[in-house]
């Protein structure tokens, strides 16, 4: 039925937002006219990419995986 089953999306993550967060999450998907998962989905891929995949600026300016550079999209 599916060329690969492992794409289906059946793992669920739920995450708890402060009325700030929510607000600017929902400022996003107004703005972009995305679903709030999808948006969520792309942000949080986009980010685990950059935090495993280094780049040469990464690299040469010797910045750590630390909390402020996660959090930061």
């Amino acid at each position: 039925m599916y060329q690969d089953p492992k794409r289906i999306r059946k793992n669920r993550v739920s995450i708890n937002l402060d009325d700030y967060e929510a607000a600017l999450i929902n400022a996003l998907v107004d703005y972009t006219g995305t679903d709030r998962a999808g948006l969520i989905r792309q942000m949080l891929i986009a980010q685990a990419e950059s935090a495993l995949l280094p780049t040469g600026e990464s690299m040469t300016a010797g910045a750590g995986n630390t909390e402020a550079h996660i959090r930061t999209f």
